[in-house]
């Protein structure tokens, strides 16, 4: 039976903003949601906004959903997105009117290490969906592409400087900030946006996004606005604390999923109506701060004397790739002016504090 509601498609359901897109796209009868994963294909969405399947109420704090955790456990679909032929046959028989591509390696140093298949999922699988978008014969979906803000270099090679809007002139200086914008020159070409022939222009949005974090981590790798929490872990009794570098240099912009997720679900509601809704856009918190001030506000959050942290980390004022060659080297400061997406919709998503986002995620 087809579904008389809109299909919208997820690569990448499993990961932090897929499953924060996944489980707001869940809350909401408006919408055929099709969720994909490669290695992870189940997800429990513990989160107090998301409904019980058993009941009509919502959760009223995280423990209560985890105590129902077995009612909020989604199984996604297994996409292998680098075997083009599967994918076409997926997405031909979902026959999704939207797809909000966020599968990624997003990781910069670990890109560096894998960089064939980073950049076979990064930039050939997504010209893959562009092309499969293009070549539908009886519709044209929309492709929502998920791009980093690291596609520009702060200013120190392009003297452009930020807060960036969607024109400025991009210079990634890492090969992930290179694939990203190689993908989203890919959803250009392939999908003609922009382009004043509207029959031969595709649907393609491409989505910039700065360090994000996820209010249902698990495991505090998963995000770099979380990982270095683990400094504060316990240490066993009798060894030596090592007190670690944190990057004190580079200002980040970390935003909530649940806020990124919010900014999509508007721009899925107006592509549904607006078949010639396309371009490129930023979608960022305001909120500045670098890793180690970040780390400093955790503490504060965990109630952790400021002598302890002061034995476990300190900041480190250098630019950090200049003392790891291995690492991927990052921008100083990318922020992001987020202006065009809010007069396009007309509205605005109001971003969560980091006070309030790091007290969730904690």
């Amino acid at each position: 039976v087809m579904s008389t509601q809109p299909t919208v498609l997820i690569t990448g359901a499993s990961g932090m903003l897929g499953r924060a897109l996944h489980r707001l796209l869940l809350t909401s009868s408006s919408y055929n949601v099709v969720g994909t994963g490669h290695s992870r294909l189940t997800v429990t969405h513990y989160h107090e906004h998301f409904p019980s399947p058993n009941n009509d109420t919502a959760h009223s704090s995280p423990s209560a959903a985890a105590a129902d955790s077995l009612a909020n456990t989604v199984e996604l679909h297994k996409l292998d997105l680098l075997d083009h032929k599967a994918t076409t046959e997926f997405i031909q028989h979902h026959h999704p009117d939207i797809i909000i591509h966020c599968a990624a390696q997003r990781y910069p140093d670990a890109f560096e290490s894998n960089l064939e298949e980073s950049i076979q999922l990064n930039v050939e699988s997504t010209r893959h969906l562009a092309q499969i978008c293009m070549s539908q014969p009886d519709y044209r979906p929309h492709l929502i592409y998920i791009s980093t803000s690291y596609v520009f270099d702060g200013g120190v090679i392009s003297k452009e400087f930020p807060p960036y809007v969607p024109t400025s002139v991009a210079n990634p200086i890492n090969n992930y900030g290179r694939s990203k914008w190689d993908g989203e020159c890919v959803i250009r070409d392939v999908m003609n946006v922009a382009k004043s022939n509207s029959d031969c222009r595709g649907r393609g949005i491409i989505v910039r996004v700065p360090l994000l974090y996820g209010e249902d981590c698990v495991q505090l790798d998963e995000s770099p606005a979380l990982e270095m929490m683990k400094v504060l872990l316990p240490t066993a009794t009798g060894t030596t604390i090592k007190k670690k570098k944190i990057d004190n240099w580079a200002l980040r912009f970390p935003t909530s999923c649940e806020d990124v997720a919010k900014a999509l679900k508007l721009m899925i509601d107006r592509a549904l109506i607006d078949e010639h809704f396309d371009g490129t856009y930023h979608v960022s918190s305001p909120h500045g701060i670098t890793k180690y001030g970040l780390l400093q506000l955790q503490s504060q959050l965990l109630n952790v004397p400021k002598s302890e942290l002061d034995e476990r980390a300190v900041g480190n004022d250098d630019n950090p790739s200049a003392a790891n060659p291995l690492a991927a080297p990052r921008p100083q400061c990318t922020q992001l002016n987020c202006q065009d997406i809010w007069s396009a919709l007309g509205c605005q998503v109001e971003f969560t504090t980091l006070q309030d986002g790091m007290t969730r995620s904690s």
